[in-house]
């Protein structure tokens, strides 16, 4: 009826509805006029558009479920290998495994069309390979453990901080003894060729881009929990030493600020292998006299808390070795063992439990150091600091190396015109909180991705989280 309406001939319609395996006019004429001049209980009692029969899924609920976790797995990995004909060959083989059958050709039970729609229908999408939210480790049992200890310890001293208000306008609150100014350090790379996601473009006079990340300049910065910022920078890659030499000109300069009268410094820092490396490991050794070492003495504190030191080296000027070590230690070594379990063993000795290289710089100013949970940057106000000055820099760019080093100061003032700093500080006290209430990394991200700090207001990040976890629950996944 279609066809005719759009004025193609009796002749025309019924060769093309032939042509494609349909059904006859003679035969679309005969139930159409059923449909339009008489009972409709007469038109469905041939079941006509419903249901023909059952599915392969219908028949194999169970192997469904297996080829949902098995694309869930398949698409969580890091590499992109996964394929349509993947999910094909992985059904094919399941069924033949199920049934306990032999398979004699090459044919797919399921096509690889159909499969093609089954991905379709479990929800993923072939699409651009760009940046995704990443949930990993955040609830891992050593992970969370350091994170308790974290937010135990800044409940316990609060009343010693500086904190903010929850008023529209954030506001301090002023510590009344012994306040504690709270430094949250941090280092990021910004390169000359970002370009900011989205700008107003005219079609016909689009500006030429550069399509590379280009030169790229390192900062190290600090935020203030009682005045701004203190800036730190440097134009190449920072290694340890790099940091310890900021960190040093930094303690030396903290004494002379008269704003820091009477305070106590704490410092937090991320858990970079920069920030936490130690003087000593246990790989720097050799295990025979003579082979390598990387330090002539070891400090440590024993369970008496004395200061001692075991020389690395001996009268000749040869290395000791870690056996030879580990008997002036006491620790007692079995005849016969493999290298890692004796690593493991000597591990668990004060010796071997040295604090990092920047701790002992701090404690030499009278600083303490934390270094925050991992994976955790909401525990770093920092964090939201970068993310700022990238924003601008991207916005005022013009992809030159010269531009960006002459735009690098900008972000900081803007940042402290808006008074941005304010709202990161409460927003960590706020997530501190949260977490001591008993919520996990997925309910704080829940709460305060939004710029509302609204429990209500899921962001989009967010709702692909909760759907991946739902996800796995549907498919018996352990979470």
């Amino acid at each position: 009826m279609s066809l005719r309406h759009l004025g193609h001939t009796w002749r025309d319609v019924d060769s093309f509805l032939t042509s494609i395996g349909c059904t006859t006019i003679k035969t679309c004429h005969k139930w159409t006029n059923i449909l339009v001049n008489r009972d409709f209980n007469e038109f469905t009692i041939d079941e006509r558009g419903g249901k023909r029969g059952d599915s392969f899924w219908d028949c194999y609920p169970d192997l469904e479920l297996e080829a949902k976790q098995f694309v869930y797995q398949e698409c969580s990995k890091t590499e992109a290998a996964f394929t349509v004909e993947t999910l094909a060959r992985f059904i094919d083989q399941r069924f033949y495994e199920l049934n306990n059958l032999k398979k004699i050709d090459q044919q797919l039970v399921r096509s690889v069309e159909s499969c093609r729609l089954d991905l379709r229908r479990f929800g993923v999408k072939f699409t651009a390979n760009s940046s995704r939210p990443y949930f990993l480790g955040h609830e891992r049992e050593d992970v969370v453990k350091h994170r308790q200890e974290f937010v135990k310890y800044f409940i316990e001293r609060e009343q010693l901080f500086y904190t903010i208000t929850n008023d529209a306008v954030p506001q301090w609150r002023i510590p009344t003894t012994a306040p504690t100014t709270l430094l949250y350090h941090d280092e990021s790379t910004c390169k000359c060729g970002e370009i900011t996601a989205k700008r107003w473009i005219m079609p016909d006079n689009a500006p030429f881009y550069n399509k590379g990340r280009g030169r790229s300049i390192m900062c190290s910065d600090l935020l203030n929990s009682a005045s701004a910022a203190i800036a730190l920078g440097g134009d190449n890659y920072f290694n340890n030493q790099s940091i310890l030499n900021q960190f040093k000109r930094l303690f030396q300069l903290l004494p002379f600020k008269k704003e820091y009268k009477s305070h106590n410094f704490l410092c937090l820092v991320d858990n970079s292998r920069t920030h936490t490396a130690a003087e000593i490991h246990l790989n720097d050794f050799g295990m025979r006299p003579g082979t390598r070492c990387s330090v002539d003495k070891i400090e440590y504190i024993d369970e008496n808390n004395k200061k001692q030191t075991i020389e690395c080296y001996d009268d000749d000027g040869y290395s000791k070795g870690l056996l030879t070590i580990a008997n002036e230690l006491n620790v007692f070594v079995p005849s016969k063992f493999k290298l890692n379990d004796f690593k493991l063993l000597l591990s668990q000795h004060a010796a071997s439990k040295s604090v990092s290289k920047l701790e002992k710089l701090a404690a030499e100013y009278n600083i303490k150091i934390i270094f925050t949970p991992k994976y955790h940057c909401e525990t770093n106000p920092i964090e939201g600091y970068w993310c700022h000055s990238k924003q601008y820099i991207r916005k005022h760019t013009d992809q030159s190396f010269q531009k960006l080093t002459t735009l690098m100061p900008e972000p900081k003032a803007n940042f402290i015109q808006k008074q941005a700093h304010l709202k990161r500080f409460r927003r960590f006290w706020r997530t501190i909180k949260a977490y001591d209430q008993g919520k996990d990394y997925l309910e704080v991200l829940r709460m305060f991705s939004s710029g509302l700090c609204n429990d209500q207001i899921i962001t989009q990040v967010t709702e692909r989280l909760v759907k991946r976890l739902v996800f796995f629950l549907d498919i018996g996944h352990p979470v």
